[in-house]
């Protein structure tokens, strides 16, 4: 598996993700395809109060470039 070395920031509302996905991955999320990745060592933080906020690994689906509130239906 390759490593994640790729930096990935984005904002939602008032607070900012970042973390750090594969190369394999970025280029499947700039691409606009619907993918699911693991955001490794996500760091929040909220706009009013600066504090860095570690949350570890994220699970996340993407799709069309933007992250997803909605998971894609599991086949079954």
């Amino acid at each position: 598996m390759e490593k994640a070395t790729e930096f990935l920031s984005f904002t939602l509302g008032n607070v900012t993700l970042s973390g750090f996905v594969t190369p394999e991955e970025l280029a499947r999320i700039e691409s606009g395809e619907v993918v699911d990745v693991l955001l490794r060592g996500v760091i929040a933080v909220h706009g009013d109060v600066g504090e860095d906020v570690p949350l570890g690994d994220v699970a996340c689906t993407f799709i069309g470039g933007e992250l997803s509130p909605f998971a894609p239906p599991r086949g079954g």
